[in-house]
């Protein structure tokens, strides 16, 4: 079957600035898996195309912009055949324009099958197939390569009947709604074919990335994203990975995914990883061995930990490895200063105490030239002045080189949106009428957003005033430093005081 499978391009800004198209994970995945699976896959990123073209954030659909981004669309449909397409709604703020997509396909060719992926349809698969099932014909709930695979094999064969067994698949038939409820996640992550980049003109991706903190002086070009397992065994009440990964943590072995990294430096010159992993040290026997095959092999990368990591494991030995293997990024997913905010509410099972160890352990200054980023999240229905206080301190006295403040945001199926909901917590009124939210672009914007809980015993305007205090010390720290915000304070202003620079 020929399949184009398709990343939307963007009508939001993210903190104010557009949001840099990298080498897409989603849609590469699902690429391989179809092909590997005998259709022929074609993909199609066309945030990339609008940041090629130079394009300006579109105001409307009816514009001039849009319509040169359709067209590239439509071309490649027609060029290629395709009998199916696959659009990714990866967060809220997509999902306008995988509805203006999936209108401008079946105007094109209604015989044409349309499925949607991502977060945002796993979360709202009912409402989607609800309201717009005209356009939308299917709903792929979750992890998407076995599920997607099968439901082309079921197209091509033309047999509807093996649609109604798939797993994590949402469809309108005779004007009902149809939920196969996500059962069944991948075990074996190593049998998954490796994402197919090679379906893409990788160095399209390619940056100005002179700026960036390099400490190995190695060419950057763009950061890769790899992912080495999928899952966390942690439950917080705000997260909503679970709906697409699962509660059980799965892994690759470290065999596979250095595999993987040789792929990528020997085809394409790229050695910048971004690791993606919802929790990669949540396991620290497993990163240590990761970390030692790198080495071992003579694997020469940098690599970041995008998405946080989790503290609990983090010590001497495990930094001391992931150093060794070219860690140049730490993010830390501190969420809170607060033990009662980050356990009783949120249930991380992280104390200060672990935090402080840690802290003293990364001022050691074999650790200088790692470039330390902390995660928080304020505005829990718990949150006090007193709490706030609590996370003011950890910012002020832990060494980051930088931080980003995120307001909580309640998720449908997530404990936090429950207790908002019981409570009556919500800021705007589309959060209780979840057929309205399915349509709100804004919700998960959450850097540059606004409050959408009112606290207990706090005002929404306390938070923002609390961000702003935050992030205005984070400016005058900055500001003191010669160096840009992509350095680290400590090893840089080091090399200066020893006359290198």
């Amino acid at each position: 079957m020929n399949v184009l499978i398709v990343f939307p391009f963007s009508i939001i800004e993210w903190n104010n600035k557009y949001e840099e198209p990298r080498i897409p994970l989603n849609i590469t995945y699902l690429a391989s898996a179809a092909r590997k699976a005998g259709h022929r896959a074609h993909l199609l990123d066309l945030r990339l195309v609008q940041q090629k073209l130079a394009l300006k954030m579109p105001e409307s659909f009816d514009g001039d912009d849009v319509k040169l981004l359709t067209k590239c669309m439509t071309d490649k449909i027609v060029e290629h055949n395709i009998e199916a397409v696959g659009i990714n709604c990866l967060y809220s703020g997509l999902f306008p324009v995988v509805l203006h997509l999936a209108e401008q396909i079946k105007k094109l060719n209604p015989e044409i099958k349309i499925v949607a992926g991502g977060i945002h349809p796993t979360i709202y698969a009912k409402e989607i197939l609800n309201q717009y099932s005209v356009n939308i014909d299917y709903v792929i709930i979750g992890e998407g390569e076995s599920s997607f695979v099968r439901l082309l094999d079921a197209l091509s064969a033309n047999n509807p009947t093996e649609i109604d067994s798939i797993d994590g698949l949402g469809y309108a038939f005779n004007g009902r709604v149809h939920i196969n409820p996500k059962t069944q996640f991948i075990n074996y992550l190593d049998d998954l074919p490796f994402p197919a980049v090679d379906l893409l003109d990788v160095s399209d991706y390619f940056t100005d990335t002179s700026g960036w903190h390099n400490p190995k002086d190695l060419p950057i070009k763009t950061p890769v994203p790899i992912i080495t397992s999928r899952s966390c065994p942690n439950m917080c009440n705000f997260c909503s990975m679970h709906f697409v990964h699962g509660q059980k943590i799965r892994y690759r072995s470290p065999e596979n995914v250095v595999e993987e990294m040789k792929t990528y430096i020997d085809r394409y010159g790229l050695t910048y990883f971004n690791i993606t992993d919802d929790n990669l040290t949540i396991n620290r026997n497993r990163v240590i061995r990761l970390m030692d095959l790198i080495v071992k092999e003579n694997l020469n990368i940098q690599f970041s930990t995008e998405n946080g990591v989790y503290l609990n494991t983090l010590d001497e030995e495990v930094i001391d490895a992931m150093s060794s293997a070219g860690l140049a990024r730490l993010h830390l997913a501190f969420e809170t200063g607060s033990d009662y905010i980050r356990n009783e509410v949120i249930g991380k099972r992280l104390y200060n105490k672990k935090i402080n160890e840690l802290e003293n352990v990364l001022l050691k200054d074999k650790y200088n030239h790692i470039y330390l980023y902390g995660y928080f999240v304020i505005g829990f229905p718990e949150e006090t002045e007193e709490t706030l206080d609590e996370t003011f301190q950890l910012i002020t006295s832990f060494p980051l080189d930088n931080f980003s403040i995120f307001y909580a945001t309640p998720y449908p199926g997530t404990k936090l949106y429950d207790q908002c909901l019981r409570k009556r917590l919500f800021l705007e009124e589309y959060f209780y009428k979840v057929d309205s939210l399915v349509n709100q672009v804004n919700v998960g914007q959450m850097v540059k957003g606004l409050p959408l809980i009112k606290p207990y015993n706090l005002a929404p305007s306390q938070l923002i005033e609390f961000k702003n205090k935050a992030l205005d010390y984070l400016q005058q720290k900055r500001s003191k430093s010669p160096v840009p915000i992509s350095c680290p304070l400590r090893f840089k202003l080091q090399i200066q005081q020893d006359g290198n620079v």
